[in-house]
């Protein structure tokens, strides 16, 4: 199994246990602060990971020039306002179909890195976007009657609009972090990863943390309150911050977060095991040619 790949399957488990914990904390601290758990847990973490990396390895630092903070920043950004959108598709939504509208992201993440980083999208990654195109519209009409009256209704449905925004949100901000990491001097590959998450979490549990307790402050101040059950949010957050940067060097991004769309599975089993809600087969095979469009994206 090359490298990146492992990345990418352990970036896309710990991304399920995240998510996990953060629907389970909507109830108790609001969907913005449900949200802000994954940045402001994870930044004491992920530099803690940075300081024992850097004692242990004695590697020297990598070169941040200007591309990389403007990359990183905005990366960061967006990625706080696909959080909020993705935290959103759990009051419409079952939990494991909500994951799977996001995942238009990985479709989406192949057109803007044509036309960001210059990989031209080929005929077969159109025909696998056509297809992914096919399985959210599939995914939409699962909670309602496949009537030609309601077509309409469902196309233009909240959670179709929050799902695909939230797919376009995550899908530039993963080209933008691949262009910060191309920009960093030097560095082995967990240096950079390891620096580069512990940067971008910060701006966002700042920038995030800022307008949060501006505008929600009862939400921001109910996320430390609850600590003890919302700290592991922070803990699977910037673990998987740096497994997924550490598939972007390796690799093209798109084809990475193809791989991580075996989330989608792991989704699954938690909706079955630990939220205890049932999965039609209607949203399951919807999902399947979801996972299909991506391999043909990854295959290509």
């Amino acid at each position: 199994m090359e490298v990146w790949v492992l990345f990418a399957v352990l970036a896309a488990a710990t991304q399920a246990l995240r998510t996990a914990v953060q629907r389970r904390m909507v109830s108790p601290l609001g969907s913005y602060g449900a949200a802000y758990i994954r940045f402001s847990y994870a930044c004491p973490v992920a530099w803690l990971c940075f300081l024992m990396y850097f004692s242990l390895s004695g590697e020297k630092l990598a070169g941040l020039p200007f591309p990389f903070w403007a990359w990183i920043n905005i990366a960061a950004l967006t990625q706080v306002i696909f959080t909020i959108l993705l935290v959103q598709l759990f009051n419409h939504r079952s939990f494991a179909a909500a994951v799977a509208f996001s995942k238009t992201e990985v479709l989406q993440t192949a057109i803007f890195e044509a036309l960001i980083l210059g990989v031209v999208v080929t005929v077969q990654t159109g025909i696998a976007i056509a297809i992914g195109v096919f399985a959210t519209v599939m995914l939409a009409f699962v909670k309602t009657n496949l009537s030609i009256s309601n077509v309409w209704q469902s196309l233009v449905s909240r959670q179709m609009a929050i799902g695909l925004s939230a797919g376009a949100f995550l899908g530039f901000c993963t080209v933008a972090y691949g262009a910060a990491m191309q920009n960093m001097i030097g560095g082995s590959l967990l240096n950079n990863a390891i620096y580069a998450a512990a940067i971008g979490v910060t701006i966002q549990a700042v920038c995030f943390g800022a307008y949060l307790y501006a505008a929600k402050r009862k939400e921001f101040i109910a996320s430390f309150v609850e600590w003890r059950s919302a700290s592991m949010a922070g803990v699977w957050a910037s673990l998987c911050s740096i497994c997924w940067f550490a598939a972007f060097l390796n690799h093209e991004v798109a084809p990475v977060r193809a791989v991580g769309q075996i989330e989608l599975l792991f989704s699954v089993a938690f909706s079955i095991l630990y939220f205890k809600e049932r999965v039609s087969s209607r949203e399951l095979v919807a999902m399947g040619i979801l996972a299909l469009s991506i391999i043909m994206v990854l295959l290509d």
